[in-house]
């Protein structure tokens, strides 16, 4: 499996259950960084809205269509 890169080519830190979950969202910012934003923290605050990486369980987890099921069965992520 490749690993994933930020816009500046860098490979990115990998963010756990969230990247195979439908709540992600990946923010880039002007200096090449990239953030996990949780979308669920807008309706739900007991969400952070950046959380700690890598997200290793999480209530909220739902897999996103099409994700590779690699938590296998854990509560899920970000």
């Amino acid at each position: 499996m490749d690993s994933p890169t930020s816009s500046a080519g860098r490979p990115r830190m990998p963010s756990g259950l969230c990247d195979s979950c439908r709540h992600q969202r990946l923010v880039p910012n002007t200096r090449g960084s990239v953030f996990s934003l949780c979308e669920r923290s807008r309706e739900d605050p007991a969400y952070p809205r950046y959380p700690r990486l890598p997200v290793l369980r999480c209530e909220g987890f739902e897999a996103r269509p099409g994700a590779s099921e690699e938590a296998g069965g854990a509560s899920g992520g970000g």
